[in-house]
């Protein structure tokens, strides 16, 4: 059973939402809120596992509420509700901690998926909307791994990161990667943590991002 929480400014939104992941067994809506500063405070006396936060809200955005959270509660995923248009929003999301994003008008399989492979320590990246987030990628200039040059960035890692990181691209999840390479879950999770290291990244996400421009 995986505990969740809802934050939308819109309550449409979240009882859709909330309809839609009642359908799942494995999933338990614990809470609700209309702003990030409502969500801080639930969280004061729930603990779930995964937050569905929306981007543009009053009071207290989902950017902000998702780097408080983060810092907080380092050990809750939060996923970022978004539409198409919502890129340069989404990265900086990513950059503050986000565990992942999922469009509003997704289905209820692609939903489940996302707070799956969440709780697995992994993101799934909606194609409709990467190519959007990587150019906001692009624009941002960083000291770290935005100054580098594509060249650069795969020179650093070896010949078998390079195997990890593609399998890391076609969306694998670190028990997939295992299979597939012959190699323990632990190996894998070493390997991703060295390519965190090596470019200067903070988590899977910002690796997926950069290895999207870069292989």
């Amino acid at each position: 059973m995986v505990d969740i929480m809802i934050v939308d400014d819109q309550q449409i939104v979240r009882e859709g939402l909330k309809m839609i992941l009642s359908l799942h067994e494995e999933i338990n809506v614990i809470g609700e809120a209309s702003n990030g500063e409502e969500a801080l405070e639930l969280l004061s006396y729930t603990s779930p596992e995964v937050i569905l936060m929306d981007i543009k809200m009053p009071v207290m955005n989902g950017i902000e509420a998702t780097k408080l959270v983060k810092a907080k509660y380092p050990g809750i995923k939060v996923i970022i509700l978004t539409t198409f248009n919502d890129s340069e929003y989404i990265f900086t999301g990513l950059k503050n901690g986000a565990d992942g994003y999922i469009l509003k008008d997704s289905g209820s399989q692609e939903i489940l998926s996302s707070i799956k492979t969440a709780c697995e320590g992994n993101i799934l990246l909606n194609p409709k909307i990467t190519r959007e987030v990587v150019n906001a990628l692009n624009s941002v200039k960083n000291a770290g791994t935005e100054n580098l040059r594509n060249e650069q960035i795969l020179q650093l890692l070896t010949p078998r990161e390079l195997e990890v990181a593609k399998c890391i691209m076609e969306g694998k999840s670190n028990k997939e990667i295992s299979s597939d390479l012959f190699i323990t879950e632990g190996t894998v999770k070493n390997y991703v943590s060295r390519m965190l290291e090596k470019l200067e990244l903070k988590n899977r996400t910002e690796l997926t991002l950069c290895l999207q421009k870069s292989l």
